[in-house]
């Protein structure tokens, strides 16, 4: 058996462990049914950052896909999941904790700004960016279309409420801050409608 049809036989085990069907894996990688098609097939190889993709997905390496297939017993995934999803817990956990940091801080040293509960309000958006980095390292297109949504809304929100608590004349129209997000998640929903063509 040659490293082609080594491939096509382990994607096709790697993706039956998963439970996954070739559309719902071709809409974690953004790609066509078709090409996982092809892939399993041994028509066609995915390219070398498609791999990389894949053994990252499924807590292998790319040399394990290659390699002559194995029983779904033997293999070892690395658990990756439950890995990510304590960076995120760890990654969220630290902006908290510095908002918390912030927000006491301040409270002692000037205890006349009211405004330190805003440390809260900025957390949810660098909260966000974050998510974010970590999300586009490890490829999931929408969730990071939701984060980046999220991250538009909870921006403004902390500007106008900062600008709410700061102004010295209260402004009748500061409303009109939450315009400039509609323009924003139109482009988002765009942005991601886009990446998602092949």
């Amino acid at each position: 058996m040659d490293v082609k049809e080594n491939l096509a036989q382990n994607l096709i085990l790697y993706r039956k462990s998963k439970n996954l069907t070739q559309l719902e894996l071709a809409e974690i990688l953004n790609y066509t049914d078709k090409a996982v098609s092809k892939w399993e097939r041994g028509e066609s190889v995915p390219d070398l950052a498609v791999l990389h993709q894949l053994a990252q997905f499924y807590g292998v390496t790319i040399d394990a896909l290659v390699q002559p297939p194995k029983p779904v017993s033997q293999f070892k995934p690395l658990n990756l999941p439950k890995k990510r999803f304590l960076i995120c817990l760890l990654s969220t956990g630290l902006v908290w904790l510095i908002a918390t940091l912030c927000f006491a801080f301040l409270g002692i040293i000037i205890p006349s700004l009211e405004q330190t509960w805003l440390a809260f309000i900025y957390a949810i958006p660098i909260t966000c960016i974050i998510m974010l980095v970590l999300m586009s390292v490890w490829g999931k297109s929408i969730s990071n279309a939701v984060v980046t949504s999220l991250l538009v809304w909870s921006t403004i929100t902390a500007v106008f409420l900062t600008l709410l608590n700061t102004l010295l004349t209260p402004v009748n129209n500061l409303w009109m801050i939450y315009l400039i997000g509609i323009p924003l998640q139109i482009l988002i929903i765009l942005w991601f409608s886009y990446r998602k063509i092949k």
